[in-house]
């Protein structure tokens, strides 16, 4: 039975074109049955990109599309690859067949996770200092490389590679308290001084990781991380900067993100993103999610329709993949691709 399929229109050279017939793998050797310039296929479902810009459509699809270069890019949906490959398109039907030989090589991304075994500071109880043992800052570091590699790499369709060093640190580390807000933080021009040979360019996000509470000794505030909103200033080194303040609670470390890891288990994810969407990509005109008044893009969930632990709205902002109106916004695979914060720093940015 015939598939009848409206195109949208997007922003991307894209014409709409409504009542398109489809009859599944049968297109690809009669396209008669196929109105438009371009029908895009591939190995297995994916996500089709036309110059970089989400379009709505799966594999496989037909375009209208303007005369002239574009790139057709898919993201498989169940292999999580990114595949792409640009082509000239006239007004002669072409059936363009996206295989694994068009896979793009992932960027690398650099992190450096900084245990922190002892934080001190002074607290209405008198100064004080929590700890993490060796093996509670090795939970940690396993917890967070988790988020690195099982979200932010598939969500990315694997166009994201990560590179990741840790160091924990030798000396107890005086936090900071702000007054007016009552939090006890590790400031990033703190917690960078304690790296004093990391440089611009090395990393493109540091992360801390340091104890809240430990028995009458509390820095207790409310957040679980910190992210840096500016990691091209000057004030965090060119780098992005975040840090996490954990509570165990009375449950050990590993059993308190066992706890995470049913009930918010992309903590981590969360606080990279707020890293880059916030300001760094639209500083570079990418097209990301209009926050309602007063809120931070990352915070706008609810406001798009996502739920709760927002791990669907971690994918789709990283893959630019969130509904805007009657077009796409987010990163995407693209702007991963081609800028960095490390890069960034060196200059190195495609675009």
């Amino acid at each position: 039975m015939k598939k009848i399929l409206l195109i949208l229109l997007i922003g991307t050279g894209l014409i709409g074109c409504n009542n398109i017939q489809e009859t599944g793998d049968e297109c690809g050797k009669n396209t008669n049955c196929i109105k438009g310039n371009l029908y895009v296929t591939s190995s297995e479902v994916a996500s089709i990109y036309v110059d970089g810009i989400y379009t709505g459509k799966k594999t496989p699809s037909t375009f209208s599309l303007t005369s002239g270069k574009h790139t057709i890019s898919v993201g498989l949906d169940i292999s999580r690859q990114y595949l792409r490959r640009s082509i000239e398109v006239t007004d002669t039907l072409q059936v363009l067949n996206l295989s694994l030989e068009d896979i793009v090589e992932p960027t690398i991304w650099k992190a450096l996770f900084v245990g922190v075994p002892t934080a001190k500071g002074n607290t209405s109880s008198g100064q004080c200092s929590t700890h993490f043992s060796h093996q509670d800052l090795n939970d940690g570091y396993d917890f967070f490389k988790l988020n690195m590699r099982e979200h932010i790499e598939p969500f990315s369709y694997n166009s994201v590679k990560w590179e990741i060093d840790r160091r924990d640190l030798t000396k107890p580390v005086e936090l900071t308290y702000n007054p007016e807000n009552k939090w006890y933080t590790l400031e990033a021009e703190q917690g960078l001084a304690e790296l004093d040979n990391v440089q611009p360019g090395e990393y493109d996000t540091v992360f801390f990781f340091w104890r809240e509470q430990e028995g009458y000794c509390s820095f207790k505030s409310s957040y679980f991380g910190l992210a840096w909103l500016e990691p091209t200033s000057d004030d965090a080194r060119k780098t992005g900067y975040v840090t996490v303040k954990f509570n165990p609670g009375e449950k050990s470390v590993a059993g308190r993100i066992e706890q995470y890891l049913v009930e918010d288990p992309g903590v981590w994810t969360h606080e990279w993103l707020h890293v880059v969407i916030e300001k760094f990509y639209p500083n570079m005109q990418v097209k990301t999610p209009l926050p309602p008044k007063d809120k931070l893009i990352l915070h706008s969930a609810g406001a798009y329709g996502y739920k709760y632990p927002w791990l669907e709205w971690y994918k789709d902002l990283i893959s630019g993949q969130v509904p805007l109106g009657q077009e796409y916004s987010g990163i995407g695979p693209e702007a991963l691709l081609n800028c960095t914060v490390r890069k960034h720093a060196l200059k190195q940015c495609t675009h």
